[in-house]
């Protein structure tokens, strides 16, 4: 890998680590995702949030 004009070393997709946690739960045999950022402070915990449910999400096999 080499380093751009700017000095910094692009990330391969499959190696960087996702900066993204979730939490997942079930309720009346419905699942919900939240996804957040990995190393938000509690402000940022607040408003930078997502949530899915189970047909939100696709087959990447079936979409490539």
């Amino acid at each position: 890998m080499h380093d751009s004009p700017m000095g910094v070393t692009p990330e391969s997709t499959t190696e960087h680590a996702s900066r993204l946690q979730h939490i997942t739960v079930e309720q009346d045999d419905v699942a919900a995702c939240t996804m957040f950022p990995q190393h938000a402070d509690e402000n940022a915990a607040a408003t930078q949030w997502i949530t899915a449910t189970a047909d939100s999400f696709v087959s990447l096999e079936d979409r490539r």
